[in-house]
């Protein structure tokens, strides 16, 4: 089900782009890249317990931010109202942690990730800088760092929203949210916070 929305959403894409108007260039900046990581609380409340609440309770965190980089081309078809647009990137990611014991700092989570991010986006132009954008990105690890077990993909969910200079080129500034738990039974997901410049090189 999932591979046959990801080819919908490639030929609603393609159709798009099989219009006049297309430019394409480079993109680069940095990623700002942290994690939702789960944390477990005991639950000491005998009256709740009685009434059916969990002994253990979950209540979501994020890992420390790490400031990396993602550099990559893009593709887009500019339009009055909604630009549909690829990202096509290298992707640095750490997923860090640390944890306060008494006096002393100790780093229960360090994951180094690399993935390749295939980001399809449409910008919803507001006026003729500013537009905020909405987007799916499908993403493959490349690499990452230890001998633990990461998944080989993530689906995540872009929003955000930039500005659009007079020669073309633009700023932006996102939020993005893993899907998916990068380790299995982990409940951590990525999150990221890239802050992207886009140099067109051409438009046909």
């Amino acid at each position: 089900m999932k591979r046959i929305i990801n080819i919908l959403f490639l030929l609603v894409i393609f159709q798009s782009f099989g219009q006049k108007g297309i430019k394409y260039g480079l993109t680069a900046g940095l990623n700002v890249s942290s994690g939702i990581l789960p944390e477990l609380e005991l639950n000491t409340n005998i009256n709740s317990i009685l009434k059916g609440e969990s002994v253990v309770k979950g209540k979501p965190q994020l890992a420390d931010f790490v400031s990396l980089y993602k550099v990559g081309v893009f593709l887009k078809m500019e339009n009055k109202v909604i630009t549909p647009k690829i990202n096509i990137s290298y992707t640095k990611t750490d997923i860090y942690k640390d944890i306060d014991i008494n006096v002393f700092s100790v780093n229960a989570l360090d994951i180094d990730l690399s993935y390749l991010d295939v980001d399809f986006i449409f910008d919803i132009n507001l006026s003729k800088h500013f537009y905020i954008s909405t987007g799916y990105v499908p993403s493959m690890l490349l690499d990452h760092a230890g001998n633990l077990d990461v998944e080989k993909f993530d689906h995540r969910l872009l929003t955000g929203f930039g500005f659009k200079f007079a020669n073309g080129a633009s700023i932006d500034f996102d939020a993005v949210v893993g899907l998916k738990e990068i380790i299995d039974g982990s409940y951590i997901h990525n999150f990221m916070i890239p802050i992207s410049f886009s140099i067109p090189l051409n438009q046909l």
